[in-house]
């Protein structure tokens, strides 16, 4: 996207209004949009293409250097059309839309841009474009504008910060893995789990949302056997990594003999099996999002038995990014991870807010701003 949208305009009264960002927008509704698959190629594409409009439209004009601040550190939680004070979002099917928002609590008066009149740029200035994508026909069905007041007025606060912790995954490691033999990198069972695992396996006759029970807790040998050789060369869902991580999630109970199938809601806690103490992750770039929980550091996960998130075990798929293709697997406690991979020190957190779907759909080849 041009540098130009990096740039703040000179004051917050030069952005587009609502109404004008509806008629500037409209163009949009029924172009050609092909959803590769991938969430970060696919956000890029629709933001040149509202980036595209706004141009035709003449963007503000842009503050002079020296003449303002961004606030946050590394411009966390900025918009990346910051001279609009735009995101976008991409609104496919389902039931309802999750939105999240990254580094920025949305419709509260925390500064992102400081000028040095004295005026400012805050969080709940931001405008949300979400495009509804019509997969069938790959063209885009509605552009529906909201601001963070409107979101909460009609469906609810958005929900506490949830912070996101990092694994990086060198280059090199990831070679290291899928140039062995196995393509597996394990290794055993934290000390604590060592006097209840068993490498004898039967069908569980538990709930995969229940507690771990520790009579039949698998161990990180039998879960090699039974999981990770067998995942090595399959192909996850090649929708995104979103849907890949659940489809590793699925497999993984199919796997293990758990009573599921795939339309079936996941447990979506942490870990992502409790019954197995097994969190499941996918890698396709260097790092991989372990969410609100990192094995960093100790936390109590489950206080019943005193186990940990260096207890906790992580399967971690390594895919190839274009086929979705299992490459290699890590499976190890929680305490491992940090001796062979390095954490992400920077945390990034995320605000959540689900919306009905039956609300974008309503407005099916339109443009429309807080309707």
């Amino acid at each position: 996207m041009d540098e130009a949208f990096k740039i703040p305009p000179k004051t917050p009264s030069l952005l587009t209004d609502l109404e004008k960002l509806k008629l500037v927008l409209k163009n949009l509704v029924g172009k050609e949009f092909k959803l590769t698959g991938k969430t970060r190629t696919d956000g890029s594409n629709l933001r040149k293409l509202v980036a595209g409009e706004l141009f035709k439209n003449g963007l503000p004009e842009a503050a002079m250097p020296g003449s303002y601040e961004i606030v946050p550190p590394k411009q966390k939680g900025v918009p990346r059309m910051l001279r609009e004070l735009i995101d976008s979002y991409i609104i496919t099917s389902g039931t309802s839309y999750n939105l999240q928002v990254w580094n920025r609590i949305p419709n509260c008066k925390t500064l992102l841009v400081k000028y040095d009149t004295g005026e400012s740029l805050k969080c709940d200035d931001v405008r949300f474009i979400f495009a509804k994508i019509d997969t069938a026909n790959n063209k885009i069905d509605s552009i529906i504008i909201l601001t963070p007041e409107y979101i909460e007025k009609y469906f609810g606060k958005f929900g506490n910060p949830t912070i996101k912790h990092q694994l990086l995954i060198s280059n090199k490691a990831r070679r290291q893995i899928l140039t062995s033999k196995t393509k597996i990198l394990s290794f055993p069972d934290s000390v604590k789990l060592s006097y209840y695992i068993t490498n004898d396996y039967q069908k569980p006759s538990d709930n995969i949302s229940n507690d771990p029970n520790l009579k039949s807790l698998y161990s990180i040998k039998l879960l090699t056997e039974k999981v990770a050789e067998e995942l090595i060369g399959t192909r996850l869902d090649e929708n995104s990594t979103k849907n890949r991580g659940q489809d590793l999630e699925r497999r993984t109970l199919e796997l293990l003999g758990y009573s599921t199938y795939k339309g079936e809601n996941l447990v979506g806690g942490y870990p992502d099996i409790p019954n197995q103490l097994l969190e499941v992750k996918v890698q396709e770039t260097q790092t991989v999002d372990l969410g609100r929980f990192t094995p960093e550091r100790e936390e109590v996960v489950f206080p019943a038995n005193n186990l940990t998130t260096f207890d906790v075990r992580y399967l971690i798929a390594l895919t190839n990014g274009s086929t979705g293709i299992i490459e290699g697997i890590i499976l190890a406690p929680g305490e491992k991870l940090g001796e062979f991979f390095t954490y992400v020190s920077d945390v990034s957190y995320k605000c959540q807010r689900s919306i009905p779907m039956s609300f974008f759909e309503k407005y099916s080849g339109m443009c429309v701003s807080n309707p």
